[in-house]
């Protein structure tokens, strides 16, 4: 998917997409918030412009496992949502330092 293609979402229509973790995409609203991080390393050129957000579970297993990879990605197990949709998301959670 490159960044110029858009999510048809259920919610908001068409819209611009973001990548998170299949616990913040399932996270129900009155569940209890949780810290979130948002990658976000400007220096590598080869970096998407697509936000990734993941939640402080994923962030445990991304630490173990030093980077992204088979284990902290199946945890992480990606959802793609609509950026609005992601707004909704850091509103309800808690932004953690990266």
């Amino acid at each position: 998917m490159s960044t110029n293609q858009k999510v048809q979402c259920c919610t908001h229509g068409e819209m611009d997409y973001a990548l998170v973790c299949t616990h913040l995409a399932n996270q129900t609203e009155n569940a209890e918030p949780v810290t979130y991080y948002v990658a976000d390393d400007d220096s590598d050129p080869d970096r998407s412009s697509v936000e990734n957000v993941w939640c402080g579970c994923c962030d445990e297993v991304l630490i173990r496992e030093g980077d992204w990879n088979d284990v902290s990605e199946a945890h992480a197990d990606i959802k793609v949502i609509c950026i609005a949709c992601l707004e909704q998301i850091k509103k309800h959670n808690v932004a953690g330092a990266f």
